[in-house]
């Protein structure tokens, strides 16, 4: 029962999305020493369905040693890295954020 529980939610809420085939990677960073729960909890609950519904992806997560602030970094395949700077951002906030340039729209 707890992998069913576990699997529901991986594939519903917010982040259990495809996103475009034409992003290359993700990359999360944040330091180890600066507090940013928006940027946590992101990475905690929303960055897990975001690799469940894309598992070919590559998403890393970079812990700096040194106080820097929290960034997203999409690269997609003919074009420059989109950056977001999540500082002061709320979880929700950045998973909408990343939907926004990367996800598959329904027309």
């Amino acid at each position: 029962m707890k992998i069913n529980r576990t699997l529901a939610l991986l594939e519903t809420g917010l982040g259990a999305t495809k996103l475009l085939p034409s992003v290359q990677s993700v990359v999360l960073t944040l330091s180890q020493r600066t507090r940013a729960p928006g940027a946590r909890h992101f990475w905690r609950e929303h960055l897990r369905r975001v690799q469940y519904a894309n598992p070919e992806l590559p998403i890393v997560v970079n812990f700096q040693r040194e106080p820097c602030k929290p960034v997203l970094e999409i690269t997609f395949d003919n074009a420059s890295p989109v950056s977001f700077n999540l500082n002061l951002l709320s979880s929700n906030d950045i998973c909408k954020r990343l939907l926004e340039k990367a996800a598959h729209t329904s027309s």
